[in-house]
């Protein structure tokens, strides 16, 4: 009679966990299949001192840029070295730091990070081709849209809350339209604590504050037509402070006691940390945290796991799926490129293919 009692009520427990629609959280080589690692050549008077913004070419080779050095550098399919470009300074053809790159729908790779605020245009093969001060704009992250680029940036001379929206869309040499706008642009600290992240799919631009779900998809023309992303269970949501509230008294004193309640206060949350598409349909977030060994800007995110969505449907494909250990999201595209063991040489890519089904 007690079997009997129990197979009862461990029904509905199975019947729960069975439910379709229930979310995944497969090992991650259950639903990306290795291709290929790579290692990345280089120029032994020109070394690669940290890899940072990542764009795959249409080619199948790929563009980087430097995370420490002024430098842009592209790279066949096969890892090796075709050319390299940049140095430090505050003039024509010059870098603060790269802050992001792209190539073009015309073959042209597009930098950003300039101290002026232009946009560089260079040829394939890394010479210069023009510069664009775009006005009342300070483009940041910089994306393909067809023939045209969709930027991220702050006005010139305005606070960001004070914009039409922080996405642009550059036809030519005009701003066309301005769109969305987030709450963490306006929140005490959370500018500083967590990246906006952009990426296009199709004739979809997708948008999102790396603090807070979910993502917003713009259409062709600016507008909103919806959001895709929901977190995970596990998700820690960062907590909103007040103007203040990391400032150390004078009874504290400075340094440590500021330091210590930062630490503890970046071990509080999560955030997405990158946001992809591989393969045309899936859109791909990272999530991961900051690195409490480094409590003070700028921090540092480490990656920890993804989830993915068909960016048609919005359907959650996945979600949790731990990254291999000591790894680094780069970017999407065919793959999913994940950079290997990545605070040291040799650089090592590895091309994930995500799984149909």
């Amino acid at each position: 009679m007690e079997r009997a009692i129990s197979l009862v009520l461990l029904l509905p427990v199975l019947s729960c966990e069975m439910q379709p629609g229930r979310v995944l959280s497969p090992p991650f080589d259950e639903v990306f299949e290795l291709a290929e690692v790579i290692v990345l050549g280089e120029d032994p008077s020109d070394s690669i001192a940290d890899v940072g913004e990542f764009f795959e070419r249409r080619d199948g080779g790929f563009v980087i840029g430097d995370r420490l050095l002024p430098r842009v550098r592209t790279y066949r399919e096969d890892g090796s070295l075709e050319a390299g470009f940049g140095r430090f300074g505050d003039g024509p053809w010059e870098f603060r730091r790269i802050r992001s790159v792209a190539e073009l729908a015309d073959g042209r790779i597009v930098v950003t990070g300039a101290q002026s605020g232009a946009l560089t245009f260079l040829a394939p093969d890394l010479t210069p081709r023009s510069m664009l001060l775009v006005e009342s704009y300070v483009p940041g992250t910089v994306l393909p849209f067809g023939p045209d680029i969709v930027f991220g940036g702050i006005g010139r001379d305005m606070y960001a809350a004070d914009m039409d929206g922080l996405y642009h869309r550059l036809v030519d040499s005009t701003v066309t339209w301005s769109s969305w706008n987030t709450l963490a642009a306006s929140m005490p600290y959370w500018n500083a604590l967590g990246r906006a992240h952009a990426t296009v799919g199709g004739d979809s631009v997708y948008v999102m504050a790396g603090l807070l779900y979910p993502a917003t998809i713009l259409n062709a023309a600016g507008d909103s037509v919806g959001t895709i992303g929901t977190p995970p269970a596990e998700f820690r949501r960062v907590p909103e402070l007040e103007p203040g509230a990391l400032a150390f008294t004078a009874e504290e004193g400075p340094g440590a006691q500021t330091g210590d309640r930062i630490r503890r206060l970046i071990e509080s949350f999560d955030l997405v940390t990158s946001m992809d598409i591989v393969d045309g349909n899936r859109l791909v977030f990272t999530v991961g945290r900051l690195n409490p060994a480094k409590p003070w800007f700028p921090f540092e995110p480490l990656d920890v796991s993804v989830e993915a969505y068909d960016r048609h449907t919005g359907q959650k494909l996945f979600e949790n799926v731990r990254l291999p250990e000591d790894s680094k999201v780069l970017g999407g595209g065919r793959y999913l490129y994940v950079l290997l063991s990545p605070r040291m040489p040799p650089w090592r890519i590895a091309k994930y293919e995500l799984l149909s089904g």
